[in-house]
């Protein structure tokens, strides 16, 4: 079976993004995108929100950036419930059940699954156990308020942190799986 881990990165204080959806904060190092291009190689699909989609889809196809080809060929899946169609290269767009989708995903022969952003997918799969693995990166900012990664956490999710590195930004990745 496919694994799924969610990435994300988020401030010291938690937040995905700042209170008016600010990204400006996000840090990049050369240790960021060795790790970027290790991931791309270990995935062979990308599972994102309409939010995340949408962002993503504005900037990628069009970027020179190094691992634009990667994010530009690889599947995407993209939830949502009110976008009439996705154009992006190698989209589909799932406007049924999350949960069952993401099963049968997960059957599916293949290496890993990334879900990146999109943090109300990832509450509706953290409540489902469909996430195996969280890759959290800390930037070494506090934002004071903004749009917090987890949402709609009803009760308490244990994680166990199996393995953590620190970039030369500051950023602290941290891997966490479910206990």
């Amino acid at each position: 079976m496919r694994r799924l881990f969610w990435q994300m990165m988020i401030s010291l204080d938690g937040f995905m993004e700042g209170p008016n959806s600010e990204l400006d904060w996000l840090v990049s190092d050369e240790d960021f995108d060795r790790y970027g291009r290790e991931m791309l190689a270990s995935i062979d699909g990308m599972l994102l929100g309409r939010k995340t989609y949408q962002l993503f889809a504005s900037h990628w196809p069009t970027s020179t950036q190094s691992e634009a080809p990667r994010l530009n060929e690889l599947p995407k899946y993209v939830f949502s419930r009110t976008l009439e169609r996705v154009e992006w290269n190698n989209s589909t767009l799932v406007r049924s059940d999350a949960v069952e989708a993401v099963q049968r995903l997960k059957q599916q022969p293949g290496r890993e699954l990334a879900l990146f952003g999109s943090a109300e997918l990832a509450s509706t799969l953290m409540h489902a156990g469909l996430i195996d693995e969280y890759r959290i990166l800390v930037a070494p900012i506090a934002l004071g308020s903004g749009a917090p990664m987890f949402k709609h956490v009803e009760q308490r999710v244990r994680l166990r942190l199996t393995h953590s590195e620190t970039f030369s930004s500051g950023v602290v990745l941290s891997y966490y799986e479910p206990r």
